[in-house]
């Protein structure tokens, strides 16, 4: 800042004669100015220097009236978090932010059954191959232990995550901020944080996912590298850089707030030439935090042997020390130091590895990827201005004016602490601009920023400008209420409620491909399903999932174009051929609005159209399945076409050969009735056509024997085979429908 500040209450020529820190002349700061930034950095828990003749009552309660806000505002943080509990609690159960809560519960239960190992390989993700999971080890040991304090639902327990791990960081949190920027500006970034609908979002009831720890590590790397660069203390160097280390273990998104914090330390040597020497050794010492923070994790629990950016990888140390050494070098030539050259020479040599990785992850940031087209956290912010206003609310206005004063303020009074701010902060909001995902991060220092400016320009301004801004900012805080309100319970069914009972009845009426937890054998097959049924595959049916919501990793891209390729086809054999070399078994079908990697073709050109409208019988165009067997009906119509069932699932089958003798060249059909366990007749008339020599191979997908353990769908009677000169019957068993055996025709009498 731009006076020396240590929170003990020894007198102030104490501190020099044991820091050596220069304190700014006079003609450098106005009265004013002092009158505001010393309580606003001061501790209000802490007797000041300055004021030791001063009455204890006054700061008694001021005191006392932090405490009541931070506990009023903690109390609203968890009101909002927990508003939407009808949505979450149902009558029937409870129903978790989709999806990837719902993964998070397998994961954690994976986790539980390796204890104290972690496993990251999951075969039950992007079959056939599997995948290494990306996510943070420590977030998920975090969610484990909230189901091992609920091991009978683990649903509900995982419901808590969010707003449990919200309020305890956001407390400590804030209790930090009121330690080195003052009560006041802890407060205001509290209301921010406390009430904003992304951050909000981030923590809710039901979401167990990693992102709620940004917008509380971006805040705390910015808290812990400015003070490091104000006091010119590589220990908090390291800290800073521990911290933002540590921080892929708790969120996958850390590594993007390296180059704000990079670009601090040589803003800071810019501002601060009285101190020759402090900010590039800051940044060496976080530099190397981070790197060894990082290094440690690779080797516990990622790929030392891979610089995939998204991974637990080398490429996270790698490029902290490349951006923060390079900050250091920056900030060595400023302050004219005589080996400024060589930081900037190491860290050339770290970025020469990570060039590739570098433009992946650009790539990956303008949508290079498939799923990232279409998910709603991927939507550019400057091109939807509507969806910004509902994430930010009054984040929108207030940050660009917070950011402005707190530039001005950095610049005029040489402030390294609000410069640090202003550095982390803008690189997350041109990454907000590109996809939304990164307002959470953004909310941390964003909101820290935002205190920080316009509380400066506040306390410079005339009474009368005062007074009516806080007014305004009285009534701009009063929208953010409307996160308070209690969400309605939702009339109709989600995605999730509809499916889950043909889940349920998958697990119990198909044969299990491997022991569902144990990720060392691998499954015997897999489901072919819409991608966003890929988490409540594994975790509700226990079943291999081809697509997944996951992305970014090259195995989770080829699978999910992989089971694209099925569901998109347009003749049923060229579905049937690539879902074989996908060793599928099963194909789960709902109804969908595009495919994903190919949103030009329409669903009702393709099998996928045909199988869950028309369960594979004949139409105009498109003769009855051979190989798409149906085994199940869910019991849940479909929202506005209640007489077909929400989903429809399949068994892929080679199919029984029929065979007989006709007249050549003469069509042959085969009919036969079918039962459902809604109460629906389905007709099945597969038909072909007698060769040269009047013999006919006629492949039929459904056994008049079937099992009623693995299917809910019923022969009422033989197949009836019609043709001139010939024709029967025949009785299909289920083994021969799976094998492929011929079987011969019974003549009719």
């Amino acid at each position: 800042m731009a006076f020396y500040y240590d929170p003990s209450p020894a007198p102030r020529a104490t501190f020099h004669s044991r820091r050596r820190r220069l304190l700014p002349s006079p003609s450098r700061t106005s009265a004013k100015l002092r009158a505001f930034m010393i309580p606003r950095l001061w501790p209000a828990s802490r007797p000041r220097p300055l004021e030791e003749g001063a009455a204890s009552a006054p700061s008694q309660t001021f005191q006392g009236a932090f405490w009541l806000g931070w506990g009023a505002l903690l109390t609203l943080a968890f009101l909002a978090r927990v508003a939407n509990w009808r949505h979450v609690f149902l009558e029937g159960g409870v129903e978790l932010i989709p999806t990837d809560s719902y993964y998070y519960v397998r994961y954690a239960l994976l986790q539980q059954h390796a204890f104290p190992f972690f496993h990251r390989f999951d075969p039950y993700i992007s079959f056939p191959s599997g995948a290494f999971i990306i996510w943070p080890p420590l977030h998920t040991w975090l969610v484990a232990l909230f189901l091992a304090l609920g091991p009978a639902d683990p649903e509900r327990a995982a419901a808590w995550v969010g707003p449990a791990l919200a309020l305890v960081e956001l407390g400590l949190l804030t209790l930090l901020a009121r330690r080195w920027l003052g009560a006041g500006v802890a407060l205001g970034a509290l209301v921010l944080m406390a009430l904003v609908p992304a951050a909000v979002t981030s923590g809710s009831l039901g979401n167990a996912d990693h992102h709620v720890h940004e917008l509380t590590l971006s805040a705390l790397a910015a808290l812990l590298l400015g003070r490091a660069l104000l006091q010119g203390s590589p220990r908090l160097g390291v800290a800073a850089g521990v911290a933002l280390g540590l921080g892929r273990m708790f969120t996958t998104t850390s590594f993007t707030l390296v180059p704000g914090m990079a670009a601090a330390i040589p803003l800071a040597a810019l501002l601060t030439r009285s101190a020759p020497g402090a900010a590039s050794r800051v940044g060496l010492a976080a530099g190397a935090g981070l790197a060894l923070a990082q290094g440690l994790a690779v080797v516990w629990f990622g790929t030392p042997t891979s610089l995939a950016y998204y991974d637990i990888s080398l490429f996270q140390p790698l490029f902290g020390l490349c951006l923060f050494w390079a900050g250091a070098g920056g900030a060595a030539f400023l302050e004219r130091r005589p080996r400024w050259f060589l930081p900037l020479g190491i860290a050339a040599l770290c970025a020469l590895p990570l060039a590739a990785e570098v433009s992946r992850a650009f790539g990956h940031l303008t949508h290079q990827d498939p799923l990232l087209n279409i998910v709603s956290e991927s939507i550019p912010l400057w091109r939807d201005w509507t969806f910004a206003r509902q994430l930010l609310g009054p984040v929108c206005l207030l940050l660009p004016l917070g950011l402005v004063a707190a530039s001005v303020l950095a610049w005029r009074e040489r402030d390294v602490m609000t410069a640090t701010l202003v550095a982390g902060t803008l690189p997350l909001i041109a990454a907000s601009l590109l996809q939304a995902r990164f307002t959470q991060p953004l909310l941390g220092s964003g909101a820290l920023l935002t205190a920080v400016g316009l509380g400066g320009a506040l306390h410079q301004a005339t009474p009368r400008i005062r007074h009516v801004s806080y007014a305004l900012l009285g009534l701009v805080g009063l929208s953010l209420l409307a996160s308070l309100v209690p969400l309605r319970r939702a009339k109709a069914p989600t995605d999730e409620g509809l499916i889950r009972s043909t889940l349920t009845w998958m697990r119990a009426h198909t044969p299990p491909p491997s022991p569902a937890w144990d990720t060392r054998v691998p499954p015997a097959y897999g489901v072919v399903a819409y991608f966003n049924l890929g988490h409540l595959l594994a975790l509700w049916a226990e079943r291999p999932a081809v697509a997944t919501p996951f992305s970014q990793v090259p195995e989770h891209i080829q699978a999910n174009l992989a089971a694209t390729e099925v569901l998109s086809a347009g003749e049923e054999e060229a579905a049937y051929a690539r879902a074989q070399a996908l060793s599928t078994r099963y194909v789960l079908l709902i109804p969908i609005e595009y495919f994903l990697g190919r949103l030009k073709v329409p669903p009702r050109q393709t099998v996928h159209d045909w199988l869950l409208e028309h369960a594979g019988m004949a139409q105009e165009h498109r003769p009855a399945s051979s190989h798409f067997r149906l085994i199940h009906e869910s019991e849940e119509p479909r929202p506005g076409k209640p007489l077909l069932p929400y989903a429809r699932l399949f068994e892929l089958v080679p199919g029984a050969e029929l065979r007989g003798h006709c007249t050549p060249g003469t069509p042959v059909s085969a009919a036969l009735a079918l039962t459902t366990s809604r109460g629906t007749t389905l007709h099945y008339t597969p038909q072909t056509t007698a060769d040269a020599r009047g013999d006919f191979s006629l492949r039929v997908a459904y056994p008049t024997e079937g099992d009623p353990a693995a299917t809910e769908v019923r022969a009422m009677a033989p197949y009836t085979v019609s043709c001139d000169g010939g024709g029967g019957m025949a009785s299909v068993s289920e083994a021969a429908v799976r094998k492929g055996t011929a079987i011969a025709l019974d003549r009719l009498p």
